[in-house]
This record gives C-alpha cells, structure tokens and sequence, in this order.
C-alpha cells in the first residue's frame, strides 16, 4: 500500500473515531433534551424530540466542523459546509424522527429505547455523508492545474533566458 494511501486510511479512521466520539454529543443531548421536555415540562414526545434535536445539531456541527473535520490550511469554505450540513442533518432529523415515531407506533417501543436504535444506523451513514458530501475535502480542478504548469513553465524559460 502506497504512504498516501496509509495515510488517507489512518486519517479516514481517525475522523472516525473522533465523529463517534462528536455524535456523544449529538446523541447524548437530543437524549437529555427529550428527557427535560417530556419529564419535566410535559411536552409532545414528537414536540420534545423535535426541539431537543435541532438545539443538540447546532452544537455536533460546530464541533464537526472545528475538530473532527477541521482543515488546517485555513481555504474551507464555512457558508457552503453549513448549507450542506443542514440539508443533510434535516434529511438526518427526518429520518431520526421516523424511525423513532415509527417504533414507538408500530413495535411499541418507547423513544428512549428507540433513540438508541436509530443511533446504530446513523453510526456509519453520518460518517459517509460528513466525510464524503458535507466536510470533503476541495480538490484541485485539473484545468487550474495545467495553468499552473503553463505558468511555471513560462517563468522558468524567462529565468533561464535572463541567465544565459
């Protein structure tokens, strides 16, 4: 295996550790907000976990973004990341509800049992929508490539005919 894929492969699963670790965060707190709204102010369960979840979302993308998926060369390109976490965590919150709703409607199983079953599919398919869609890394487009080169080459004939 070459280094830079060694590489790729160790940083991959560092992310994801450190994603599941971020998703405590998520979990936990959508977890303790349904808690307080349906103990203690006698909420909705819908109402209680809608609420608890967008609050828990807004702190898992800071966290996302500024340490699990964080770039250190400064060029990330923060309005777009936000977009496109919300897009995906809506569709995230969505389905989360559903499954949720669902098991509690069908199987009757209560949401806090049912909160721990959804987490098991979001394990991964968070982790392949953040990595992949909403915190990617940018890659070069080759056409800027080949100006660069262009570029360089024009500047190294300039230097080479000024030295001779």
């Amino acid at each position: 295996m070459k280094t830079k894929q060694k590489k790729s492969l160790i940083k991959g699963a560092i992310e994801f550790v450190k994603l599941q670790l971020a998703g405590n965060v998520l979990f936990w707190g959508t977890y303790t907000g349904y808690f307080i709204s349906d103990k203690i102010l006698h909420r909705p369960s819908i109402t209680a976990l809608a609420v608890a979840s967008i609050l828990a979302h807004v702190l898992f993308f800071i966290i996302n973004r500024e340490w699990v998926f964080s770039d250190k060369t400064g060029k990330r390109k923060t309005r777009g990341e936000a977009i496109r976490f919300a897009i995906f965590m809506g569709i995230n919150f969505f389905i989360n509800l559903g499954i949720i709703a669902g098991l509690e409607e069908y199987f009757h199983i209560s949401p806090y049992i049912g909160q721990f079953i959804a987490g098991l599919f979001f394990t991964f398919w968070t982790f392949i929508g953040l990595k992949y869609w909403v915190f990617h890394e940018t890659k070069r487009h080759y056409a800027l490539t080949v100006e660069s080169r262009a570029i360089k080459e024009k500047r190294r004939a300039r230097v080479h005919a000024a030295t001779k």
